[in-house]
Parts: structure tokens; sequence; C-alpha cells
């Protein structure tokens, strides 16, 4: 029954996102929609930064081809959709740390200097931090027996994720508390040009 409920709040969510980057055009909407083959809808749309019924989140859709041991093969695909969050995570940071650089420095801030700002906050962040997300839902392609899941971190995990960061310098992690929505929506603006 929970799967259930989780599988449909899932389902609300890309419909949500679908009418909001659609327009609300007629019709079923296409994130409803399986694919020729069966496969629930997240597993052609990918995984990106929406916004839908959980609020701002990012989406992780990882995968892993059939395998004996069909544990080992769940425990595969649901890591390497963490680990696509991950690189959703990497790509969020950025956003945030452009704009971040541009609120201290009037734009005035070196390459290198921005550079070593980005990579001292991914450094700090790791697979593990990331493990909070939740595997929503899975799928096992029936005819080539690959395995399918889906991973969710809603943005406010994100936001405590860093901001509770004490290697980054306090002026940092203030900035990440007050702008943490903001590089979000950049980053879902950028997906939405980008075709995600």
């Amino acid at each position: 029954m929970k799967n259930l409920a989780i599988i449909l709040s899932v389902m609300v969510l890309f419909a949500a996102v679908g009418v909001v980057g659609c327009g609300g055009g007629g019709g079923q909407n296409e994130l409803m929609q399986t694919t020729s083959s069966g496969a629930p809808a997240w597993v052609t749309k990918g995984s990106g930064a929406f916004t839908g019924d959980r609020g701002k989140a990012f989406y992780g859709v990882g995968s892993a081809p059939k395998m004996v041991d069909v544990a080992m093969q769940r425990d595969r695909a649901n890591n390497r959709a963490r680990r696509a969050i991950l690189q959703i995570f990497n790509n969020y940071i950025a956003y945030m740390m452009k704009d971040y650089a541009r609120s201290t420095t009037a734009g005035d801030m070196s390459k290198e200097s921005y550079e070593a700002d980005v990579l001292t906050v991914q450094k700090t962040v790791s697979i593990g931090d990331v493990n909070g997300a939740q595997i929503v839902d899975s799928w096992k392609d029936p005819a080539d027996g690959t395995v399918y899941s889906l991973a969710v971190l809603d943005l406010a995990a994100v936001a405590d994720v860093l901001a509770n960061k004490g290697e980054l310098d306090a002026k940092l992690r203030d900035y990440v508390r007050a702008n943490a929505a903001k590089a979000f929506d950049d980053l879902e603006k950028e997906e939405a040009k980008a075709g995600h």
C-alpha cells in the first residue's frame, strides 16, 4: 500500500512537471504515459532538477543490466540513481557558486578563485551526503532484465547538507541558506532549455 502511494505521488509529480513544462496543453500528459516497451515515463525522462508536488527536488535515474544476483542488481541501480543525483547536485553547486561570486565580488572574482571555491564546495559534498535520497520507484524491463531505479532528494535536504558543512566559510553557508531556491530555479531553467 505504501509503495502504491509512493508510485502515485511520483506520477502526480511528473504530471505537474509536464503541465508546467508544456503549458498545460491538451490530451493525456506525456509523462503519465508509458513507452512502447511499457516502461514508466521517468525511465525515458531521465535525471534532472524538477519542481512538482514534492516541491523542488533532484531526480536521479539509475540502471543495472540483468545479473544472477537480483539483490546486487537492484543495489547497483539504486546506487547509480543516487550517483546521478550527485552529478546534478554538482551542477547545482556550480550555479550557486556563480551567483555567490557575483554577489561577493561584484564580478571582479578571478576565474581561478571562482573555480577554487566551486571545488571546495564540491569536495565537501560526497555520495554519502546524497544517500538521504529516497528510492521511490523501480522497474524491470521484461525484454532484457535491466532494472531501473528512481531516486529523489528534495531541495530542503540539499540546502541542509550544504548549510551544515563545517568546512565551508560561514559567509558561504549563510549565502547557501538564503539562495538555495534561486540556484535550483536557475538549474531547472537551464535543464528545460537543454530538453530535460
